[in-house]
């Protein structure tokens, strides 16, 4: 059985490269898992099982890219993460 690869989802912003950046996604010790995974999928509209490999990638890894998108958007999704109190960086392309 071979299993499928989830890969972040790019979005076509129309800015070319320059301003591409990821948000990294860091592990902690008081978020819970589901917490976590209700968080991905509401601030980026993540599927179930996307906002599930993103964390559990985050757990085991320490971190984790849950976004690839436009620094502006980025900044936004960073912020909306840490008032659900996740830790979460942005990171240029």
């Amino acid at each position: 059985m071979t299993t499928a690869v989830m890969e972040p989802i790019v979005r076509d912003t129309g800015h070319g490269t320059s301003g591409v950046c990821q948000v990294v996604l860091f592990n902690d010790n008081h978020n819970a898992f589901d917490h976590v995974v209700a968080s991905l999928i509401s601030v980026f509209k993540h599927s179930g099982p996307m906002a599930e490999k993103i964390t559990m990638e985050a757990h085991t890894k320490g971190r984790a890219i849950a976004e690839v998108e436009d620094a502006e958007k980025a900044h936004q999704h960073k912020e909306m993460l840490a008032q659900l109190g996740l830790m979460a960086e942005v990171e240029q392309l």
